[in-house]
């Protein structure tokens, strides 16, 4: 017989105290904007020592700082946030080989067990998935998140929003339907993946069930627009979508949402998050940066090779340190993904935040190229902006030669849309990638379609740019 109390997660929350601390569009914008610089930074270190305490207790946690000289105490504030060493994503994994099944950062919560426990996991595009687990407060302050994303990118009450991932190990669709019934007043229509439900059947069931907005990988976007093409689907006159949700990867220039709008009549919207913090950061609709969770997470701009904090408008690793999470705490985690930070503004929306630019590559993919550092992930504008191409691409790395001659080698594979000068555009992409990276790198064209067991392009989860082969 269970002796334990059972947690039920009706009674598990403060629900007035959760909306007051993580106020719900449209209040979000409002607290935002009569919110001081001061007063902003004052809540945040509250947050933030809250998080430290709790996770003094924590082997995970304990045990890395002590190791960097800290003792409990020696952090009294964000001006003392340099001296806690970062963790990344490899360090949380060798945590939950080294302590199964869950690892040091957060096994204690399953042992105590005084909370409704939920688990979740990255997309496991190398590896095992990482699984996280997730509190009630934690799922309803992402599910806030994303509610505060969609209603600045145009949702409205009764808009029904469909959504093409899976509410599956990834939290990416569970957090979208949860912030749509709960948090904004959208009607989620779950539809998963082309996977689960056929590219065919998501436009018939957006067309006639009037979807209003979408939550969909951007490659996800550019196939159902080809599924409508070939099936006499007019997007802008047959479907009824005013706003799309999505994430443009390496989109600086622009080539990707352009073609995405044009293809399908309305806006389209970046956003960035990873499944331990939830929805960093999103665009509203005047799409001029992602604005940052600020009362949700502390964002550092650090040196790829330092670690050192960068100013604002400087390109790094970003750093998060959730503000909300207490199983398990996320403090200093070193994301390995290339952004910039400008400081605190009031946008034209009315939303006071910090902003973020779009995602620029990701630093643990970089490879060593004649001694010149390069990002993959780059690649996509210029592909997508040449319009002999698919837009898909993957690029391969091996090494060559041995002993003092051994180097390394990166092969960009394009796709080509059919009939068109395939010579031609190796020649560009040649010319092109050699500006876009510094220095030359083989290029091979190949069919329409061809790379998709090596991106992942059509499964679940982000689309893999990188194969290693070294």
């Amino acid at each position: 017989m269970n002796t334990k109390a059972i947690p039920y997660y009706w009674s598990s929350i403060d629900w007035e105290k959760l909306v007051e601390d993580y106020p719900p569009p449209p209040h979000f914008d409002v607290a935002m904007a009569g919110r001081s610089d001061e007063e902003l930074r004052a809540l945040q270190e509250t947050r933030f020592l809250q998080r430290v305490t709790e996770a003094w207790d924590v082997p995970f946690y304990a045990e890395r700082w002590r190791s960097a000289g800290l003792e409990p105490g020696d952090i009294r504030g964000l001006d003392d946030l340099e001296k806690i060493p970062t963790f990344t994503s490899e360090d949380i994994k060798h945590s939950t080989q080294a302590n199964p099944p869950f690892g040091d950062h957060q096994n204690f919560a399953l042992q105590n067990m005084a909370t409704p426990l939920k688990i979740q996991s990255s997309g496991g595009t190398s590896g095992l998935p990482r699984p996280t687990l997730f509190d009630p407060v934690a799922w309803e302050v992402q599910a806030i998140q994303y509610a505060r994303a969609f209603v600045a990118q145009g949702g409205e009450v009764g808009d029904v929003l469909q959504i093409t991932l899976t509410n599956s190990l990834a939290n990416t669709a569970w957090c979208a339907s949860t912030a749509a019934m709960h948090w904004s007043g959208l009607v989620p229509l779950t539809t998963g993946s082309g996977a689960v439900t056929s590219s065919v059947r998501q436009l018939e069931l957006a067309k006639e069930w009037g979807t209003a907005g979408w939550v969909a990988f951007g490659e996800y976007l550019k196939i159902l627009a080809e599924t409508a093409a070939a099936n006499d689907i007019d997007l802008r006159r047959d479907l009824s979508t005013r706003f799309i949700h999505t994430y443009l990867g390496v989109d600086t220039d622009g080539h990707l949402r352009r073609l995405l709008e044009d293809a399908w009549g309305a806006p389209v919207y970046d956003n960035y998050g990873t499944h331990e913090v939830g929805l960093v950061g999103y665009e509203c609709r005047l799409q001029n940066g992602l604005h940052v969770n600020d009362d949700t997470a502390l964002l550092e701009i650090v040196d790829r090779e330092t670690s050192k904090p960068l100013a604002d408008g400087g390109a790094g690793n970003i750093v998060v340190t959730s503000l909300h999470r207490s199983v398990p705490p996320i403090i200093r985690y070193d994301l390995k993904d290339l952004m910039r930070r400008e400081s605190r503004s009031l946008c034209g929306c009315g939303a006071r935040t910090t902003k973020l630019s779009g995602f620029l590559g990701r630093s643990d993919e970089m490879v060593k190229l004649r001694a010149t550092s390069v990002y993959p992930r780059a690649a996509q504008d210029t592909v997508q902006g040449d319009e002999r191409s698919t837009g898909e691409f993957v690029c391969v790395v091996d090494s060559v030669g041995s002993g003092i001659s051994a180097r390394e080698r990166m092969t960009v594979k394009v796709e080509a849309k059919r009939n068109v000068d395939e010579k031609a555009l190796h020649a560009d992409m040649v010319s092109r990638l050699k500006v876009l990276f510094g220095v030359a790198v083989d290029v091979e064209i190949v069919p329409a379609g061809s790379l998709a067991p090596f991106t992942g392009l059509g499964g679940e989860g982000k689309v893999k740019r990188l194969v290693d082969l070294r």
